[in-house]
Order: structure tokens, then C-alpha cells, then sequence
């Protein structure tokens, strides 16, 4: 069985299978024979099992918990707070950092984990970027931190569409909402949202072809992660790795936008409901200090009427287990 570890992959930022278990061509061609095969042109263009919660943390203003199929992202927004004095400097837009953690549990290889998260955040940052309306908090910057509980293949993704939520949990002002999803191609089959498995196949494969000295062109193979704007028709990030015609590449973009607009209707319905509830918490806790508010109005009322030392001695109860004397 193959066993899967989060270890640095810099081309495609996925897991890697442990143990290298794809050290020849022969190794690569007898896996992806075991693999369930798409199809060749997709007609169906729906998203990963997905379960999106919004306000996990009362400690926060914004948070968000993402789980994509296998892979697990918790996401954390702050408010936006004032640049260091030491590093401030006069600026025309706000400052927008990403912070990127792998949970302890979820890798495998502690040394390549570091190098992972600041790619990670980098991207992120960029996606994220056209998207928050920096000119809002001019000189303030904005932390957004992510943690990665677990990692099955669309990683970046991920991570963008759960930080578009706790965005606009913790009221940050946002131009529109971000989604995004992950296409890649190999062998002529079109695959979308990836596993960590595919990925690191993919992976594999750019090795063999960088290594093999035939003149021959290489055969098509690789990623594309698109982040889209809906409304405005807008790409926030696009990021493409392989080696694609730009025929294929135009076409995996049209995958990832098509999936792209099936997560934005499942996270505007998301986002719709924690109003929702938002708004009977709201009103169960005004007719609550509505009814607190009515008795107080009554115990002054009594207090008035009765005076102090009245009003107390009709208060105090005997206790029906105290025999009296």
C-alpha cells in the first residue's frame, strides 16, 4: 500500500509518497495503470466531498475550517492592526501577510517543512492580494494564518477558497469572492482535483523526461491551480507548472473556472447560513436582555414600593429542612 508524507515538492507544493516508490519509469508506468482513469474531456465539472464552516473560533473575529476531500486546512484572520514603527513607511494601500504551518501530525519530514510553508504563504499572499480592499486600511497590515491539518492533493486551493471565507467572516471588505481548484493533465487524461498521488506522479514524470536525452518533444504533462473572481470575470492567480501546448493549457483553465463557479455557489450558500444563524443568535440574546431588562424593572418597582427592609424580609425564605427551635 502506498504510504503518503508531507515532504517538499517545489514544482507542484503536494504531498510526495514516501520512500520512493516512483525510482524508474517502469515504477511511474505500473502506478498509473492502477489508477482509476477520468476521462479524456470532462463533462461533469463538480468538486471534491466538501465541508466548509465558518466561526470555529470564538477566540477570533475570523476563522474558517475547510475540508476538501481528504485534505484538511484551518484558516485564521485577524483584524487589521497598525505597521511597526520600526518598518512603517508611507504607503498608498495596506499590507496583506500569510502565514503558513503544517500541524506536527501532518508530515512526515520536519526538515523540508519550512522551506514549504513560505512557498505556501507567498502564494497565497499573491491570490489573495486583488481580492481584499487594501485601500481601506492604509498603513495597517493584515495577518491571515493557516494551518494545514492534513494534505491530499490541492493544497493551494484549498487553503485560498477556506481564507476567502474567514475573510469575509471577520468582515474584512472584499471585491468579490475567491475561489479555486486544480486541474492537471497526463497521459491524455484530464484530471481534476488531483490527490497528493497524482501530483507526485506528475512530479515524477518531469524528472524522467528532464533526465532523457532524446530529441523528441516530451509528452504533455502538467498542473494548473486557478483562483477567479466570478463576478468580474477577474483571475486573481494563476499558477501552471509542466509542460503543456498552450491549446491544453487554455483548456484546463476552463476546467478549473468551471469548478471554480460550482465552490462559489457552495460557499455563497455557506456564508448565506451563518448570517442566517448569526441573526437568530442575535435576536435570541435581544429578547433574552429584554426579559432580564423587564425583570430588574420590577425588582425596583417592588423596591420602591415596599422600601428596603420590607423588600428584604419578603425575600428571604425559610429553609424547609432547618427545624425551628
Amino acid at each position: 500500500m502506498l504510504r503518503v508524507t508531507q515532504t517538499k515538492n517545489s514544482l507542484l507544493d503536494g504531498a510526495t509518497i514516501a520512500d520512493n516508490l516512483y525510482t524508474t519509469p517502469q515504477d511511474c508506468e505500473e502506478f498509473f495503470e492502477s489508477l482509476e482513469k477520468p476521462s479524456k474531456d470532462p463533462k461533469k465539472f463538480t468538486p471534491r466531498k466538501t465541508f466548509i464552516r465558518a466561526g470555529v473560533l470564538t477566540t477570533v473575529r475570523g476563522s474558517a475550517y475547510m475540508e476538501y476531500g481528504n485534505t484538511k486546512v484551518l484558516a485564521i484572520v485577524a483584524p487589521p492592526h497598525e505597521l511597526m514603527r520600526a518598518s512603517a513607511r508611507r504607503m498608498n494601500m495596506g499590507v496583506i501577510n500569510c502565514y503558513v504551518n503544517f500541524a506536527a501530525f501532518a508530515t512526515g519530514e520536519l526538515e523540508s517543512v519550512p522551506e514549504r510553508e513560505r512557498h505556501l504563504g507567498s502564494m497565497l499572499t499573491k491570490a489573495l492580494e486583488p481580492v481584499v480592499c487594501r485601500t481601506e486600511f492604509l498603513n495597517f497590515q493584515l495577518d491571515i494564518r493557516v494551518l494545514i491539518l492534513d494534505d491530499d492533493g490541492c493544497l493551494l486551493s484549498t487553503a485560498i477558497n477556506c481564507c476567502g471565507v474567514a475573510l469575509v467572516e471577520c468582515g474584512i471588505s472584499t471585491y468579490d469572492l475567491i475561489t479555486a481548484s486544480t486541474a492537471c493533465i497526463y497521459r491524455n487524461h484530464v484530471f481534476l482535483n488531483p490527490s497528493s498521488k497524482v501530483e507526485e506522479l506528475l512530479w515524477k514524470h518531469r524528472g524522467v523526461q528532464i533526465e532523457a536525452a532524446s530529441g523528441s518533444a516530451p509528452e504533455e504533462h502538467g498542473l494548473v491551480i486557478t483562483a477567479s473572481m466570478d463576478t468580474f470575470d477577474q483571475i486573481a492567480q494563476c499558477q501552471q507548472c509542466g509542460y503543456l501546448s498552450p491549446e491544453t493549457y487554455v483548456k484546463l483553465l476552463d476546467y478549473t473556472l468551471a469548478v471554480n463557479k460550482s465552490l462559489r455557489q457552495l460557499i455563497r450558500q455557506v456564508l448565506t447560513t451563518r448570517v442566517r444563524e448569526q441573526h437568530e443568535l442575535d435576536l435570541r440574546e435581544k429578547t433574552e436582555s429584554a426579559l432580564e431588562d423587564k425583570r430588574l424593572k420590577e425588582i425596583i418597582e417592588r423596591l420602591q414600593q415596599k422600601g428596603l427592609d420590607e423588600f428584604i424580609q419578603s425575600n428571604i425564605k425559610e429553609d424547609p429542612y432547618v427545624k425551628r427551635m
